[in-house]
């Protein structure tokens, strides 16, 4: 199997921006974890699963954001999820922010987070479900956005983002 991004789309909402409209930098946040929710629900990770009774627990390590365009107030954005690295107890993931409509980035973030026993946080292993779960969306930024056109195509079609 080909290795693909995960696309699903988001609105700029009213609480995301300041008292021009634009979209702060802090809302990218949220549309980071929107991203990652998504992803993880669609690798066959949902968060109300895996965080239930939780062994092990995934903080996040690093986060960077890089801004290129502003969105605004209700813009239709694509949030193109995939994995760049999978170490031996860690994985550094990315979100890139599309306009929908047009396809210009907004902003890339990448997450590394960190796999650790839920008691005490002590470094262990990515556990072999995880490794397998993410597999499929281990690649490069550029094989990612490539791959994400169609997606956003068809996101783009559905009335709702009309």
């Amino acid at each position: 199997m080909d290795a693909k991004p995960h696309v699903c789309a988001e609105r700029v909402r009213w609480a995301d921006v300041d008292l021009v409209g634009i979209a702060r930098f802090s809302a990218f946040t949220r549309f980071v974890e929107h991203g990652e929710q998504e992803w993880l629900r669609a690798a066959g990770l949902p968060f109300s699963e895996i965080f239930q009774s939780p062994s092990i627990v995934m903080p996040r390590r690093h986060l960077s954001i890089d801004y290129f365009a502003p969105a605004r107030l209700d813009d239709a954005l694509a949030l193109v999820t995939y994995v760049s690295h999978v170490g031996e107890s860690s994985l550094t993931f990315h979100v890139d922010v599309l306009g929908l409509a047009d396809g210009l980035p907004r902003a890339a973030a990448a997450v590394v987070v960190v796999c650790v026993n839920a008691h005490d946080f002590a470094k262990r292993p990515l556990p072999t479900m995880i490794r397998d779960a993410v597999a499929p969306f281990h690649m490069t930024r550029d094989a990612a956005l490539v791959a994400a056109v169609p997606m956003c195509r068809e996101l783009a079609s559905l009335a709702i983002f009309q």
